[in-house]
């Protein structure tokens, strides 16, 4: 892809390549014309292989690398522009250029609206016409990928920014808020502990009134604990780790919740994992909140298992991520850390979600809705990526960690 400074640089087509062509032909003549044509041209040079049927293309397609069709729209098993659609759904990479009946100009224009690079009319060009048409095909199909490549490269910058922007205005607005509220609280919990001191009722709705009064505080305090964390989360103290030992750290926060709801914990740790760079205190909350929100994907208990291990970077590991995933290079060195549960799952429709600010589906139970959003900003303020997904058996957290090792 050209650089975005060299805009009048244009790309010439290369016809020293050698093509991969497949040439989807109904009739015999008409395929043996083709390949006749390609096969002796002086200009350009092509690997060819032919069929009949859209069944056998797929088959072809699939078995290697192939740079363009050369397509039929009417053959045995399939006929017009649904033969375009059947093609290009199933293997839209490749370039494909439409070879229509005499007079199907109209029908030629409208497979290039589907998704054809180009057509040609059956009779009505020779060998150079022929050449030029398949290698403009690969060249425009290129430019397409491109194009279509940076488009999405563009709405990702353009999301980023707007998080960005939403997480510094809600950060503003907790902070602020956290503050304010923090002190009234305060005053409100140091008198119910007072009148709890002083006071010895007989009617034992007092004291169920100050336990009521004392927890609600205690849960208004927790809240705003989350917004004075939501709102400070550039400040981190990153020094060497071990993943391994931050999870058993984390698991002696949440044993006693795991007991009490019967959930047991199986751990897979991979010996002699890298340390890296970790804010010790940001990666155990977040560690401890997955592991708590699993504890409620299961109310009649269940089983976590936890897993660590370092392997090379695929592509395929962070498919389904909400993030940037540039940052990450195949076949570098990664730390996979997995905490699955044996829940319901998360809905379908919330998927997208999760990680919003305030968004939670256990308002009803006191859910602010920040836990996530925390967790992720935490992970990628360590150049890291968080991921949520199905998987047979319930829900699956997956953080992803550069495996660089600190100098």
């Amino acid at each position: 892809m050209r650089s975005l400074s060299e805009p009048n640089q244009a790309r010439i087509a290369d016809f020293t390549k050698k093509l991969n062509v497949l040439i989807v032909e109904n009739n015999p003549v008409d395929c043996a014309m083709l390949s006749g044509m390609l096969s002796k041209s002086t200009f350009g040079s092509f690997r060819l292989k032919g069929t009949d049927t859209l069944k056998q293309s797929f088959h072809i397609l699939k078995e290697g690398t192939w740079d363009v069709v050369l397509l039929d729209l009417n053959l045995k098993d399939s006929s017009g522009l649904d033969t375009l659609h059947k093609l290009h759904e199933k293997y839209s990479q490749i370039a494909i250029v439409v070879n229509t009946g005499v007079y199907q100009d109209s029908l030629g224009l409208q497979a290039i609206t589907c998704g054809a690079q180009d057509y040609l009319i059956k009779g009505k060009y020779k060998a150079y016409g022929l050449v030029k048409a398949l290698y403009y095909a690969v060249e425009r199909k290129r430019a397409e990928e491109e194009l279509k490549a940076a488009y999405n490269r563009l709405k990702e910058t353009q999301a980023q920014l707007i998080q960005v922007e939403k997480m510094t205005v809600i950060g503003g607005l907790a902070s602020g808020i956290a503050h304010e509220v923090k002190n009234p609280l305060a005053t409100i919990l140091y008198g119910v502990e007072f009148l709890n001191t002083k006071l010895t009722p007989t009617d034992p709705q007092i004291q169920l009134t100050l336990k009521s009064i004392r927890e609600a505080t205690q849960k208004a305090n927790d809240i705003i604990k989350d917004l004075l964390d939501f709102a400070s989360l550039s400040k981190l103290t990153m020094v060497p780790e071990s993943i391994n030992t931050v999870i058993e750290h984390s698991l002696n926060f949440t044993k006693h919740q795991c007991d009490k709801c019967g959930i047991k914990i199986d751990k897979f740790f991979a010996n002699n994992l890298p340390h890296i760079l970790l804010d010790k205190n940001r990666i155990e909350q977040v560690i401890v909140d997955l592991i708590l929100n699993a504890i409620l994907a299961m109310p009649q208990g269940g089983l976590i298992t936890i897993r660590t291990l370092v392997k090379k970077y695929e592509k395929k590991d962070t498919e389904g991520s909400q993030t940037d995933t540039s940052h990450f290079q195949p076949s570098e060195d990664v730390i996979l850390l997995d905490i699955e549960d044996t829940g319901s799952g998360i809905d379908p429709n919330n998927m997208s979600k999760v990680f919003d600010p305030f968004f939670t589906t256990r308002r009803a139970a006191g859910g602010v809705g920040l836990g996530l959003s925390i967790a992720k900003t935490i992970i990628s303020s360590h150049n890291a990526i968080i991921m949520l997904t199905n998987y047979a058996r319930g829900a699956r957290a997956r953080i992803i960690f550069k495996a660089e090792r600190p100098t």
